[in-house]
């Protein structure tokens, strides 16, 4: 059995199954599978409305479970998204900011924008968005997104359909082929996950050496990397702290006092952001820069 084998017999529940991990968490992209199944419909094989329904029915199947998540849980499932997707936790802050821009309609666009797709449901959610206002978007959004990819397929039926026949040489050596390239994928999100993990390790501090160092150093300050959005839902700050914003660290601290205690801090997954921003501190030769750990519980037990 070879691809187009595969996909022309189990097309539907393959496209409901693919969408429904995709959509659910899991960073298995499901676009292929619908470029390819838009070709086949494209010559006659498969009904190119049933497989729209079928994507689109996946999507909200899955988008309905996140949606519920973050209204229950609020912005703490939002780690459990990240860790699923193998999503750069700073999509978090990078959603956020989306979010507070454009607000409900960013989900008609939401499932094309890598990172932002696998947390926009749950972080609006958390947010307020009405359950009215989210259908009304997420089924627009839905359609698109499903739509597109198919309509590719069907666009480019006549190139799709050339590329899968010189697949059909090989046979099932082209299913290999294609598990092979979504293993390449997802180990490429998990070495992008792993190198923000690493620097967070080397410079990490916990909210009680963060009061210690507070104390003992009179320099020493808290540089706040939270969305607007997440720091419009909790208003608390640390004492000496400044909210980064929009600004760059330069404006904040400059260069002649490099040798500054920097300590940042975010409630994001995995205190990515703040892993980022120190990074980047560091690799602009800022000596003292550290990550604080613990969130919103740091929030809680060093907030002034």
């Amino acid at each position: 059995m070879d691809l187009v084998d595969l996909v022309t017999r189990w097309g539907v529940p393959l496209i409901v199954i693919a969408v429904l991990l995709e959509q659910g968490g899991l960073p298995l992209p499901a676009a292929p599978l619908l470029v390819v199944s838009g070709a086949l419909a494209d010559v006659g094989t498969m009904r190119a409305d049933v497989l729209l329904g079928a994507a689109v029915f996946a999507c909200l199947m899955a988008d309905h479970v996140w949606f519920w998540l973050g209204r229950s849980h609020g912005r703490r499932v939002l780690a459990t998204v990240c860790r699923m997707s193998l999503s750069p936790d700073t999509c978090v802050r990078q959603t956020d900011d989306l979010i507070r821009r454009h607000g409900a309609p960013l989900l008609l666009v939401a499932k094309f924008i890598p990172g932002v797709s696998a947390v926009a449901i749950p972080s609006s959610a958390a947010s307020g968005l009405s359950y009215r206002r989210f259908v009304v978007f997420d089924v627009l959004g839905a359609f698109a997104w499903s739509g597109a990819y198919l309509g590719a397929g069907m666009i480019f039926s006549r190139e799709v359909n050339r590329l899968l026949d010189r697949m059909s040489v090989i046979g099932s050596w082209s299913l290999v082929i294609f598990g092979a390239a979504i293993g390449l994928y997802v180990v490429a999100k998990v070495l992008q996950r792993r190198r923000l993990k690493r620097l967070h390790r080397l410079v990490r501090i916990s909210p009680e050496e963060a009061s210690k160092l507070l104390d003992d150093e009179p320099d020493a300050l808290i540089v706040d990397a939270r969305s607007q959005l997440a720091r419009e839902q909790d208003t608390r700050a640390f004492r000496r702290s400044v909210v980064l914003g929009d600004r760059t660290i330069v404006e904040i601290v400059p260069l002649e006092q490099r040798g500054r205690t920097i300590v940042t801090f975010c409630t994001c997954p995995n205190e990515a952001s703040a892993a980022l921003l120190a990074e980047q501190l560091i690799k602009a030769g800022y000596e003292r820069v550290r990550v604080l750990t613990g969130g919103e519980e740091a929030l809680r037990r060093l907030a002034s």
